[in-house]
């Protein structure tokens, strides 16, 4: 193992199936009731991100277990209008992705899930991506084109310094969504005060 870190370190460049296994999501009927949180792609807001989750679970059976989600996966759609990745976190529960989602399982010593993540969500590797997917009126994308797909590969150190800038960002972008989110209730207060003529002009 560490003859093949050195070897995709050295030449920075790998395909996804030396750093990690691939398989199909789960194809299950969703329900309100189950102990197991069932991932579809409209789960997912503009910032790929599971926020807009809602009553959607499966219960889990013994041969169902290998679609749980693990620490350092990364689930990748594809099938579907929208070509993304998102890295998973425990913190998010015990949860399964439907079969439109490639599970990624990567191998920590080689990669860190979110770097993955991010380097999916760019916009020339999903473009890539889309293009694996085109000839059918919906983007479809072959186990094996997944597997085959090629990223790049620094040390984990300088894939923390990636993941640490990139957290610096959604951390901005988070607090100008709630400063633009106040100023639109404060547009909304004064338009509301102006028509009832509590402001003069």
């Amino acid at each position: 193992m560490c003859q093949i870190r050195k070897r995709l370190q050295r030449n920075f460049m790998t395909n996804i199936n030396q750093i990690a296994e691939v398989q199909f999501g789960l194809y299950k009927k969703k329900s309100k009731n189950g102990d197991t949180k069932y991932l579809t792609t409209g789960h997912f807001d503009n910032f790929l991100n599971p926020t807009l989750f809602d009553d959607s679970f499966i219960k889990i059976t013994g041969k169902d277990t290998k679609f749980l989600l693990q620490p350092n996966d990364v689930i990748l759609t594809g099938k579907g209008q929208r070509i993304f990745a998102w890295s998973y976190n425990e913190s998010f529960g015990k949860v399964v992705p439907s079969s439109l989602f490639y599970i990624i399982r990567a191998d920590a010593t080689l990669i860190d899930s979110r770097y993955l993540a991010a380097v999916l969500n760019s916009e020339r590797k999903r473009y890539e991506l889309e293009l694996l997917g085109v000839g059918s009126s919906i983007t479809s994308i072959a186990k094996n084109d997944v597997l085959d797909f090629e990223i790049p590969l620094p040390s984990l150190e300088e894939q923390q310094k990636v993941i640490d800038v990139l957290d610096l960002l959604e951390e901005e972008i988070a607090l100008t969504n709630q400063l633009l989110e106040k100023k639109k209730a404060l547009k909304k207060g004064i338009l509301n005060e102006l028509i009832t003529n509590k402001i003069k002009l």
